[in-house]
């Protein structure tokens, strides 16, 4: 023997209070009418009251339109809501981005985010030249001037002066401070960007870019990573640990870029 159905379906539970009540009285009165509508005309009682056939089929009629037209103004309803929240959500996450984005570039002596990716590529590729070089020669020492010049035009000395060689960087305590501030800031919004990511509801950038941008935010100038760290140690761990710094900030500038886009 089949069990009776117990259970509201799932569509009828969703439904608010009086839609619910107004389905479960209308639809059934709806079918009770019909079936005394269809008895009525079968002993011939309609043609002597024209007037309560017109009352009778309305009503017949407000059993079951009432109930659907209520389902569908919730269904209209609910789905404007989710619209709105859906439209808040993203408009959340863009200013988030752009938080994100303007704590990125502070450094960079006001360039926008495309023109700083486009040079931490050019340097990436530069310093991979020089580090394929032997460490002696004078075509390295070319190589490296270039690099600092390239370098020059993207994070200035806050002193003005040119830097010449790696431990340059590590100098100057005013200029460790600010990247130091500059780093917290950037891990910072990124961890706020974890608030919008879960807003949008699996709706971001693909997951292999933001791996690469949560890692680098992260790895962001950390021992081996850093060439404004003063006890980085000789000169000839330079490039290597400035490889790695512009390979974290490219990865940012690609999820930075890939984020805008999304969010706009």
């Amino acid at each position: 023997m089949p069990e009776p159905i117990t259970r509201t379906p799932n569509w009828l539970r969703r439904q608010p209070r009086t839609t619910r009540i107004v389905i479960a009285v209308g639809i059934p009165v709806g079918f009770a009418l019909i079936g005394l509508g269809v008895w009525l005309d079968h002993v011939n009682w309609w043609p002597r009251h024209g007037y309560v056939l017109n009352l009778f089929s309305g009503v017949t009629g407000a059993c079951f339109g009432v109930p659907f037209a209520l389902v569908g103004l919730d269904y209209l309803t609910r789905n404007q809501a989710e619209y709105r929240e859906i439209e808040r959500n993203r408009a959340r996450a863009a200013a988030e981005v752009d938080s994100f984005v303007t704590s990125l570039l502070d450094v960079f002596n006001g360039r926008g985010l495309d023109d700083v990716a486009i040079r931490v590529q050019d340097l990436s590729d530069r310093i991979e030249f020089v580090r394929s070089l032997r460490f002696d020669t004078p075509e390295r020492d070319d190589a490296v001037r270039d690099f600092f010049n390239a370098f020059g035009e993207l994070i200035p000395d806050p002193r003005g002066s040119r830097r010449d060689q790696f431990k340059a960087f590590a100098r100057h305590s005013d200029e460790i401070r600010a990247m130091r501030l500059w780093k917290t800031g950037v891990k910072t919004q990124w961890r706020r960007l974890d608030g919008a990511r879960s807003q949008m509801a699996g709706d971001w950038i693909d997951k292999p870019t933001e791996t690469a941008g949560h890692q680098a935010a992260e790895y962001l100038l950390m021992d081996g990573r850093n060439p404004w760290n003063p006890n980085r140690g000789a000169e000839r761990d330079g490039a290597p640990v400035m490889r790695h710094f512009l390979a974290d900030l490219q990865a940012l500038c690609e999820a930075a870029k890939a984020m805008e886009a999304h969010t706009q």
